[in-house]
């Protein structure tokens, strides 16, 4: 092997090892994306569903009026 050809093979792995390591940083960092996708995805359901369950109590109570009051004009009519 020449010394062109040996300098040729050793900037080509050089030049592939840099690249491996900008593949792994670039899927490490695609993965974190993702987790954190999730993790914002489960805190805003997780918040609606602890909002309603903490203002169903309320809410029932506002329907059953509407239905009293419904149920009044219905009487007047």
């Amino acid at each position: 092997m020449n010394p062109e050809d040996r300098e040729l093979l050793k900037r080509t792995l050089q030049l592939s090892e840099e690249n491996n390591k900008m593949l792994r940083k670039i899927r490490r960092n695609s993965r974190w994306i993702v987790v954190w996708g999730v993790i914002k995805f489960a805190v805003i359901i997780g918040s609606l569903v602890i909002g309603y369950l903490s203002l169903e109590p309320y809410l029932g109570s506002v329907g059953e009026s509407f239905k009293q009051a419904q149920g009044l004009l219905n009487t007047f009519q």
